[in-house]
């Protein structure tokens, strides 16, 4: 075991023993609505991309997704780097991309196809914004080039799976004008393995919606959590950024009625599976999965660490009957932020 494996692991061993604690211990310790149980993950093989600028699940910083994986391999997964070189490995059971701010080649997306079409599974965080620190300590905000909905990796998956992120930012306008990020997915939520009894917020911080295609097909696209309120997606955020006003725009703008932020899609002919969540920010360390205090076990938004390891058991077809309790200590206060 390498230096880094056996840092995270240790770093999570207070989270492991409290996602194996007995029922009776969960029902003192839960945070909000009650938990599902969830999924053992016992040989299950993942491999995360890092070739992009993706986060990694081996980062310890609130960028890292070092909560995620102590959380997966509590549970018995194996978490592996993807190395692009080679064809995606035949034990792969899933290969997460999570938030790249670097384009995946055509190699890579070939390399990805192929491996789908094989039965694979895939996860994919989209994040829609791209933040630098430019001369003078000022913030540059840009669009992502990565994963843009119209090439690319989503322009296959919108032909084979119907899914695909859009090229807008999620956000909640205010009665000033404003255009908040973070915000609580308030909406409807599927009747789906991912999904169903999952209660609790759903935290976003800065996401694409995710589009998704209903229709008949080989194929079937289940939008897993809808916006809700008055989030709505819009096309022109920097603009927005520029000059400070923005609108929703008919026909431009993506609808509050059809602002899904997280979409499943299985194809009946191969059994592959495809799920796109819209923000990287949602398994992050200091966005969905924050803890209060620090280092602790007590997350601020469980539903989102729920949502994810039975998002990763579904894609990875994990066996449903073998399941463990899901238990966290009651988070302390935190700062009130937009998506609180």
């Amino acid at each position: 075991m390498s230096r880094r494996h056996l840092g995270y692991l240790l770093q999570f061993v207070a989270v492991a023993a409290l996602l194996l604690s007995a029922a009776a211990t969960r029902s003192r310790l839960l945070a909000g609505p009650s938990l599902q149980d969830v999924p053992r993950l016992d040989g299950v093989r993942l491999y995360f991309s890092e070739a992009n600028k993706e986060v990694s699940p081996f980062d310890r910083s609130g960028d890292g997704l070092s909560r995620l994986a102590g959380l997966l391999t509590s549970l018995g997964a194996e978490i592996q780097v993807l190395d692009w070189r080679r064809d995606i490995p035949t034990d792969a059971d899933l290969v997460v991309i999570a938030g790249p701010t670097k384009d995946l080649g055509d190699d890579q997306s070939a390399r990805l196809w192929a491996y789908l079409k094989e039965g694979g599974a895939l996860l994919v965080l989209a994040e829609p914004l791209v933040t630098t620190t430019v001369e003078g300590g000022s913030i540059l905000v840009e669009a992502n080039k990565a994963l843009q909905a119209e090439r690319g990796l989503f322009l296959l998956t919108w032909a084979d799976y119907g899914i695909r992120a859009r090229d807008d930012v999620v956000v909640a306008p205010s009665d000033g004008g404003e255009l908040a990020l973070d915000v609580i997915a308030g909406g409807a939520r599927a009747d789906h393995p991912v999904t169903a009894g999952l209660a609790g917020d759903l935290a976003f911080f800065g996401a694409r919606s995710v589009g998704f295609d209903a229709s008949i097909q080989a194929f079937t696209a289940t939008p897993l959590v809808f916006g809700g309120g008055a989030l709505y997606g819009e096309t022109a955020y920097i603009a927005y950024i520029e000059i400070g006003e923005a609108a929703y725009t008919v026909n431009q703008d993506t609808a509050p009625e059809s602002l899904a932020l997280a979409v499943a899609s299985e194809d009946s002919l191969s059994g592959s599976r495809v799920l796109v969540i819209g923000d990287r920010d949602f398994a992050t360390n200091a966005g969905g999965l924050r803890t209060s205090p620090p280092n602790t076990a007590a997350f601020v938004y469980p539903a989102n660490v729920e949502f994810l390891l039975r998002a990763v058991a579904w894609l990875a077809g994990a066996d449903e009957t073998a399941t463990v309790p899901l238990s966290f200590s009651t988070p302390a206060p935190t700062p009130a932020t937009g998506a609180e």
